[in-house]
């Protein structure tokens, strides 16, 4: 690791970006997966990741993939420039984007009136449906890594990989979590069953705000084509269940991609698949809270 990760950020800067002339380089105190500079441009700012917990170059390809698509059907997301795979100065990969002006959203919800916060739920709905409109041509990433033909192909696939990882004195009998999964999904309709964009990752500390109003989405790296209440796990865990105001965001929601008569049983088992999903992350990063996740799996379960 260099001694001066500035100066080494200015050269990669340089070389990656020739077009624009490089004022200034600070590091910037954000980002729990990855360490971050902020650079001052003749072409305005930009932000420089190098990512310290997922360092698959894969991985980032298909973020930068995931986002191109989103804002080639108008959602408001950062503007990548380079994906440097491999840097040799620093052992790994690095991320140039264009810096996005804002606040995240959770660091501003304590300071707004209800009002204002009914605005951002609004927002949000409208934003999350446009992009639950965007139809993909398979169940699988992007880039069509896990492609599937089917969702039950693409539900199964992936509780069968999670339970694959997950603690068993905690989860309890995996054959029985795969059997209700796939009941699940054989309870749902067939006719929306289609390959819906999905970000993965859906919760204010994602979403930038500025003058009150939604400005980007951020942070692409879990997305792919699923069935679209997928995503409904997390906002359901970290927005709703903590802030209410799920009435508002579905409104604003289903006028952008209407809700389909089964709409319930699919947030079901997105919050089944959100659970184990989360159950997993955090064996691995912060075992402390696996439990509760496992817990959450179980009585989904028993329900």
């Amino acid at each position: 690791m260099p001694t001066n990760l500035t100066a080494t950020i200015r050269h990669i800067l340089n070389r990656e970006c020739p077009q624009a002339r490089v004022e200034s380089v600070r590091p910037l105190d954000r980002g729990h997966t990855s360490e971050q500079w902020v650079a001052a441009t003749d072409e305005g700012r930009l932000l420089v990741k190098v990512p310290r917990r997922n360092r698959d170059p894969e991985h980032l390809k298909r973020l930068v993939a995931s986002t191109r698509v989103a804002g080639e059907h108008g959602i408001p997301v950062v503007r990548y420039r380079r994906l440097v795979p491999y840097e040799a100065a620093l052992d790994g990969p690095v991320v140039i984007q264009e810096y996005q002006e804002g606040d995240a959203a959770d660091e501003v919800w304590e300071s707004l009136d209800e009002g204002r916060r009914l605005v951002l739920l609004q927002d949000l709905g409208d934003v999350v449906g446009r992009l639950h409109a965007i139809e993909g041509p398979w169940f699988g990433d992007v880039l069509g890594g896990g492609r599937a033909s089917s969702l039950r192909e693409s539900v199964e696939a992936e509780a069968a990989a999670l339970l694959s990882r997950a603690d068993p004195e905690l989860i309890g009998d995996p054959g029985r979590f795969r059997s209700a999964i796939a009941a699940a999904v054989a309870r749902l309709e067939d006719g929306p069953n289609v390959p819906a964009l999905t970000h993965g990752d859906l919760w204010l500390p994602n979403v930038l705000v500025r003058d009150g109003r939604i400005s980007c989405v951020l942070d692409f790296e879990h997305a792919g084509y699923a069935d679209r209440f997928r995503d409904f796990g997390k906002l359901d865990e970290h927005v709703f269940g903590p802030l209410a105001g799920r009435d508002v965001f579905l409104r604003s929601y289903a006028a952008a991609c209407p809700l389909p008569d089964d709409w319930e049983r699919r947030v079901e088992l997105g919050q089944v698949l959100h659970a184990l999903s989360m159950h997993v992350y955090f064996l691995r990063w912060s075992p402390q809270w696996a439990p509760e996740y496992a817990q959450e799996a179980k009585e989904w379960l028993g329900r």
